[in-house]
């Protein structure tokens, strides 16, 4: 081709139209070809649903689960792939429960010293209130 040469709109796009076909003829097709080769099965119908039927199992097992330790109102929070990872994640869950009772439980900040005289005078010993009053005096 001449480095002056002028080209018209139509045979641009026609010698685009030829380098394209032939890329995709000696090219494209080939590699096509050979990955297909490697492309995985397409799965039956049976297939299909055997491992619909599986994820539904794995669903209920996760559920049925968490009921027995009492933490189906967390199902979901529940995404795992096997019985290992459930088990691990259901005992960190309930030591974080059991965390937070502790923390809210009653705690009581204003402790009264008990001494022997109100021990004594809770459980009706009139002679342990005397003899604990006669004893402070002697120290």
């Amino acid at each position: 081709m001449e480095e002056n040469q002028t080209f018209t709109q139509e045979q641009v796009n026609e010698l685009l139209q030829q380098e394209k076909s032939k890329w995709e003829s000696e090219v494209l097709n080939p590699i096509q070809t050979e990955l297909a080769k490697y492309k995985p099965a397409e799965k039956s119908d049976a297939e299909k649903a055997l491992e619909q039927k599986q994820a539904e199992l794995w669903q209920k097992e996760i559920q049925l689960t968490l009921k027995s330790e009492g933490l189906e109102a967390f199902a979901d929070f529940f995404q795992v792939k096997d019985t290992d990872e459930l088990t691990a994640k259901v005992k960190k869950l309930k030591e974080i429960i059991n965390g937070m009772k502790i923390d809210n439980s009653y705690k009581p900040n204003d402790h009264k010293s008990t001494d022997k005289y109100s021990q004594y005078e809770k459980s009706g010993n009139v002679v342990g209130m005397i003899e604990s009053k006669l004893a402070s005096l002697f120290k």
